[in-house]
This record gives C-alpha cells, structure tokens and sequence, in this order.
C-alpha cells in the first residue's frame, strides 16, 4: 500500500484510529469504537525506539503487516464488487482500473471516503482539519446524480459535480441506486437482471410479509426512466448502523465465541421466524450479507436483527419444488429448520393470504403447500 497519504478512520466526528501505511503506524485512539470487522485482529506494535535487534524489527514488521492486512481488508470489503450489475461502469465513470484487487478497493475507499449508508465510520485525510461528519454523511447530502443513473441503468456517461455518492460502497448482484425523495429520505432503488421479474418478486413478498407478525424492510413498486423498479427507504439512521452476519460471524470467530450461541443470545426470535418465512417463501439466497444486526452508534451495543430484506430471488423454481433442500443454517434441510423454528416462536399470519396475494399460480401454490406443513391457513 505505498505512495497513499496518512489518514485517520473516523466514526462520525470521532476519531477512532490513525492510519499510515508508509510508516508502518496504525495507532488507536478510541479502541471502543472500532469497526467490529477490525476487533481482535490487530496487534500491538512495539515501540520504534525499542528496536534492539533484527528479532525486534521482525517483530516490529510482522505485527505492522498483519496490522496493514486488516485495515486493508476493512477498506476492500466496503466497496462494491466488479461482479455487481453496472459495476463496470461505474468504474469507468470514476477512471478506476477494473484490476479488482485489494489494493485497487483501497484506492476507491479513498475516493469516496469509504462513507457508506450502513455506518458512520469515514476516512479523514491530512489537511482535512476543517471537514466534519456533516459534510460528508450520504445520508443527509445531495447526492451525485451522475453516479446513481450509471449505478442503476448502466449509462456512459461523464463525472460532474460532488464526489458524495454511497454508490462506491452498496454491494450485492443487480442494479441499483440511491435517491432522495421529496420527504428527503434515502430510498434505495433495484433492477432485477432479467426483465422486471425479480422486482416484482420483491415487492410480492414484502406484501406477504406485511401478513406476518415479522419486522422487514417495505418495499415498494416504482418507475424510473420508464423501467420497473422495486424500491425501500434506508434502514439505517444516526444511532443504528449495520453489522452483516457475515461479518458478525467472522468477528465472533477471531475472538473465541460461539457464532451459534451469540446469535442466539442476542436475538434468537428474529432468526427463528427468518428460518420460517425463508421456508415460506422459497427463498434460496439467504447469505451472510442479507442478514445481521443493528447496533447503536453511541455505546456500540449490539441491538438485535435488523429487519429481514432481500427477498428478489425468493419462489425459486427449482427451490420451490424440494422443500428438504440444504438450508445455510446448520446441518438441516430448509424445512426441518422452519419446523424447529415454528416450536419456539410465535409466528402467525395477521392478515388472509390468498391467491390474490401472489403473482402466479404456482408461487401460490408452493406458499400454501409449506403453510400446511407448518400448521399455517392460507385461504
């Protein structure tokens, strides 16, 4: 990582650890408010001025190394992926080599700050004394309109105006964008690959789950520049930010707990009734990065399940015809997990769901077909 210039990770106006990776110094100054994804992997760098010995400089590298690996990691891991819809791009738009590399994500962090809708953490450059969190928060700031058309339709176009964009740190597969509306909320907007089929499947199912005793992200159907879009506001506010499973998962594993049982002790209704509709719905693409945690900015507290999102691949054909599928939690089909799950929460329907409720006959079908098997009444 040579030739980039010194920074400091910042957690809204807060600063949390300086960073030069030239130097070889990354130095914490607020241990509490490190990235969750950083916590437990970095090591303590003996003093420059201890160095007595070629053992103590080995020591001194390797720790500043494995040091550099985990800033380097945190940075890549929040920029978008080339494998993204539109990715190309967008990469294009900003002139970035489509390398792929760490180090190229590095480099695009930069650009953008590595701020993103999720959390409040953002980078802070030398000479940046007078900039405050305000200045840079995508939730609040206009947005560079540019990047969102390239983001959602994929356009060749040319780079004008402000560089806030949360565009260079939203993953995931399809095509999609951030709009203000009028009310100046955050509304992230979604293509599906194929047509307008897997928008629809999106907004079908958070209708379904309007039915159910279940917290979820609302979607909505939508237009823009005459195509089919699904669109949700942000979910995150000023005290509650994002921790993935994925992400949780790893950072319980780095510092010897249980993934299993922290999950569980923490929010074990949220993932018992993710298990049922999971089941319900079909619904083959439940990862590590559609699913995690709320955690409360100030007191860096986890809080629980966020509500459950990212439902455009669900009524899989092929899923909807074996109920007994491998399911991603555990060593259990996806129907023995929904069975399990039903014995330990209150999980019913609020509402009738009936035909009326689904896009065609077979997704119908299905639904009803694994309501009876979990005791539920579909009309």
């Amino acid at each position: 990582m040579d030739g980039m210039k010194p920074f400091t990770i910042m957690m809204k106006d807060r600063e949390v650890m300086k960073v030069d990776f030239d130097a070889l110094q990354y130095e914490v100054l607020q241990e509490k408010y490190l990235p969750y994804p950083m916590r437990g992997r970095l090591q303590e760098i003996p003093d420059a001025g201890s160095i007595k010995t070629s053992y103590d400089m080995t020591r001194f590298v390797v720790a500043a190394r494995k040091n550099e690996e985990t800033v380097v990691s945190w940075l890549a891991n929040r920029v978008l992926l080339l494998s993204r819809a539109n990715a190309k791009w967008i990469y294009n738009l900003f002139r970035f080599e489509q390398a792929g590399t760490d180090e190229q994500k590095v480099k695009i962090a930069m650009t953008c700050r590595a701020a993103s809708v999720e959390d409040p953490y953002w980078l802070k450059f030398e000479g940046d004394e007078d900039i405050t969190w305000d200045q840079v928060d995508v939730r609040q700031n206009p947005l560079n309109e540019i990047v969102a058309q390239v983001a959602l339709h994929g356009k060749s176009l040319t780079l004008q105006g402000s560089m806030i964009t949360p565009e260079l740190t939203t993953n995931g597969a399809y095509a999609k964008a951030w709009r203000r509306h009028a009310d100046q909320l955050l509304w992230l907007y979604k293509l599906g690959a194929d047509g307008n089929t897997e928008s629809r499947i999106e907004v079908m199912c958070s209708d379904l789950l309007d039915k159910m005793n279940v917290e979820h992200v609302h979607y909505e159907a939508g237009e823009d520049e005459g195509k089919y879009v699904c669109m949700c506001p942000c979910m995150t506010t000023e005290s509650k930010a994002i921790l993935t499973g994925m992400e949780f998962i790893s950072y319980c594993n780095v510092n010897g707990l249980s993934p299993e049982e922290e999950i569980f002790r923490i929010d074990s209704e949220s993932i018992y009734k993710m298990w049922i509709v999971d089941f319900l719905i079909s619904n083959r693409d439940r990862h590590g990065q559609n699913w995690g945690f709320f955690y409360d900015t100030e007191s860096m507290d986890i809080l629980g399940c966020h509500p459950l999102f990212d439902h455009n691949n669900a009524f899989d054909v092929d899923f909807m015809k074996d109920m007994d599928a491998p399911y991603q939690f555990g060593e259990m089909t996806i129907r023995q997990a929904a069975l399990k799950a039903m014995g330990k929460v209150d999980f019913h329907f609020t509402a009738p769901i009936t035909r009326e409720d689904f896009i065609t006959e077979r997704q119908y079908a299905s639904f009803k077909k694994r309501a009876g098997c979990l005791g539920l009444k579909v009309e």
